[in-house]
């Protein structure tokens, strides 16, 4: 079973830290051929506080930006993208303000 490593930025570290459920990064063990959006609904499912801030059942909120491995996933290959033993993922909050 691949684990990536999945790193929290932001207020969504602050919010999820509260719950006292994840760390800024932690291990997540998906089952072979899973997708960025498979492994978020995994991690809704588990976690009531993370599927209302960050994923909203069937995608990640508007203001949540995905980099793997460094590299920016377009919201529309979040559902294709699939992850492999080792990546890093990392939810990134858009800062919004003047």
């Amino acid at each position: 079973m691949p684990t990536v490593r999945v790193e929290l930025v932001g207020w969504i570290r602050e919010k999820l830290d509260a719950t006292g459920a994840y760390p800024g990064k932690f291990p997540v063990s998906t089952p072979e051929g899973e997708t960025i959006l498979g492994m978020a609904r995994q991690l809704a499912v588990q976690n009531d506080v993370f599927g209302k801030i960050v994923f909203n059942q069937e995608e990640f909120g508007a203001n949540v930006l995905v980099i793997l491995n460094g590299v920016f996933v377009n919201p529309q290959s979040r559902a294709e993208t699939l992850l492999k033993d080792g990546d890093e993922v990392m939810l990134l909050p858009i800062v919004d303000g003047g």
